[in-house]
């Protein structure tokens, strides 16, 4: 299973890397909505970067700021694909709820411990 979350988060990186690069041939100007845009993908890669940290430092205080930016990620794809309803968004909003799930279990089955 953590092979597949780190795939996830991978995944997550490079859709977040493909938003950015499409950013100027979607938007033929620098706008507001050409800057939302570009920081939405943005915020998957450092998401992405930030889980892929977590697991390596292997410090549960850093991996239970991951599940809350993970959350946050969460309400915020959710109401972007409600709005957009759009192919990528339901891609990012799949490898989210993914990402969130599997950090929230590892956090709660280390509680456990």
């Amino acid at each position: 299973m953590q092979k597949i979350y780190k795939i996830a988060i991978l995944a997550l990186i490079i859709l977040g890397s493909i938003h950015c690069i499409f950013t100027p041939f979607i938007f033929k100007s620098l706008n507001a909505d050409a800057l939302w845009f570009f920081g939405t993908g943005l915020s998957y890669i450092f998401m992405g970067l930030y889980n892929l940290a977590s697991i390596k430092v292997n410090i549960k205080s850093i991996f239970i700021i991951a599940v809350v930016l993970n959350f946050i990620a969460t309400l915020f794809t959710i109401a972007i694909t409600y709005i957009l309803r759009e192919p990528q968004a339901y891609v990012a909003m799949v490898l989210i709820i993914f990402i969130f799930i599997y950090s929230l279990t590892k956090v709660l089955g280390s509680l456990n411990k």
